[in-house]
């Protein structure tokens, strides 16, 4: 019997950040969030591993999209920036529609090749 391939619906990196991008827009302009919470509230992103979403949140940075809070916890907390309210603003909230809309989504079997 043919061993069968278990398949895993991804989305692209690129909607994972814009969906980052989306839940602190949406959720965190006040207070901001952790690591923790960007990856296990976030829709969309659950599936991703937490290892790619800490990369996501650190290019998102990085560029300037959004910025780290010091607390006095040793838990890094973010929150978006003007720069990354204006890309929202002006373009992220209609791609997600979009996309969301379409349901358009990659499969990657197990050995990590998309489909």
């Amino acid at each position: 019997m043919p061993s069968r391939r278990r398949k895993k619906n991804r989305f692209s990196s690129e909607y994972t950040m814009l969906s980052i991008l989306e839940y602190l827009y949406t959720n965190t302009r006040k207070l901001p969030a952790s690591k923790y919470n960007i990856a296990t509230n976030t829709l969309g992103i659950k599936q991703q591993r937490p290892d790619r979403v800490n990369l996501m949140i650190d290019s998102l940075e990085k560029n300037g999209y959004i910025t780290s809070v010091d607390t006095s916890s040793n838990v890094a907390f973010y929150k978006i920036t003007q720069k990354g309210t204006e890309a929202y603003e002006k373009w992220i909230k209609d791609f997600l529609d979009f996309a969301r809309s379409t349901n358009i989504r990659t499969t990657t079997d197990i050995t990590g090749s998309a489909t």
